[in-house]
């Protein structure tokens, strides 16, 4: 049993064990969203369970491809009305040019080896790229001097980070090149990047993502590129109530059918169904409760229609449709309901 810690991952090997990218309809495109979870120790805005979303595009290693999940992202966060967002990009390099440039960096960081924190000390034999996503100070301060990846790319690597930057301006996508943006996890080839903001202290990433050509293969399916994003809710939503956002209410329930006795049952799903599609909000309420309880629910949360179906009404076809807040009530028939609703609504949707 495991719990899952992000969703590129599972993709990743979704692909892999079901050959998905062996599809005609190359690349594919993706999303997801669920709980996920972390063993960090929590703090505000890094929770050990949270919600997280993501889309992924897997077989195209174009770069066009990765400046539109970048620029899905951003249009994301601006739709959403995030304020002071920025997006950061790097590139940490393929296989072979990283290889050459780890040599550079681990000269550099053993020099001052003891002065690094013991995650930094234990990332400069694993994978020390991953030290620039150290948060601790004294290590941010030992790599200042430090060499960059940016400035070590191979040729194919260098021409893929610009034509990357060139479609991104071509989208009209502001971005930042952070030669420190590395992401947290080690799959990560070629572009990186994150969504930026200034005001959440530590926790500054609303999301990111990057390019991992070779996840998929290291998982067992055929060497195949791709590129994700992924944006945790919980700190969207901190960022929007941080700066100030507020959050409209939930939308009243316009109509409560209460279906007296099991026979109408039917005919209450009915109703229900039919001014769904005529874009009214419409439960059916439970048919064991009684209709005094269902009209002091009406009341309580500012229901604005109650509709009594009997055995009388089905018999008749004349449904009591009640007024809540005129406190009236008339009988309609059963085809003019939805009708009768929209003339006498206060505000129709």
């Amino acid at each position: 049993l495991a719990l899952r810690p992000e969703g590129t991952a599972s993709i990743a090997r979704m692909v892999a064990e079901r050959n998905l990218q062996s599809s005609t309809r190359e690349p594919l495109r993706v999303w997801y969203e669920g709980q996920m979870f972390r063993y960090s120790r929590p703090q505000k805005g890094r929770y050990r369970q949270f919600y997280q979303f993501g889309v992924e595009c897997i077989g195209s290693p174009k770069p066009i491809i990765d400046a539109e999940i970048i620029a899905i992202g951003w249009q994301i966060l601006q739709e959403a009305k995030v304020p002071d967002v920025s997006l950061e990009i790097n590139s940490v390099g393929c296989p072979e040019c990283r290889d050459k440039y780890n040599i550079l960096l681990k000269e550099f960081l053993y020099k001052d080896k003891d002065k690094y924190c013991t995650d930094c000390q234990r990332r400069m034999e694993q994978n020390p790229l991953r030290i620039f996503d150290c948060k601790n100070k004294t290590c941010q301060h030992l790599i200042e001097k430090a060499p960059r990846m940016l400035d070590n790319l191979c040729e194919e690597c260098a021409q893929h980070f610009e034509e990357v930057k060139n479609s991104l301006e071509m989208m009209k996508v502001p971005f930042i090149v952070n030669p420190e943006i590395v992401r947290g996890l080690d799959y990560y080839t070629k572009t990186a990047f994150e969504y930026k903001i200034n005001y959440l202290g530590a926790q500054d990433a609303l999301g990111g993502g990057g390019r991992y050509d070779g996840l998929i293969g290291y998982l067992g399916g055929r060497q195949t590129p791709a590129v994700g994003l992924s944006m945790g809710l919980e700190r969207i939503i901190l960022s929007l109530e941080k700066s100030g956002f507020s959050f409209s209410e939930e939308d009243n329930l316009e109509v409560l059918i209460i279906p007296i006795g099991i026979n109408p049952i039917q005919a209450s799903i009915e109703m229900m169904q039919k001014l769904h599609e005529a874009g009214i909000s419409a439960i059916v309420a439970d048919e064991g409760s009684s209709v005094g309880s269902n009209l002091k629910y009406c009341d309580k949360n500012n229901v604005s229609f109650a509709i009594l179906i009997g055995d009388n009404e089905l018999k008749s076809g004349l449904y009591v449709v009640k007024n809540i807040k005129k406190k009236s009530q008339s009988e309609v028939k059963k085809e003019e309901v939805i009708d009768f609703i929209k003339t006498h609504e206060v505000v129709v949707k």
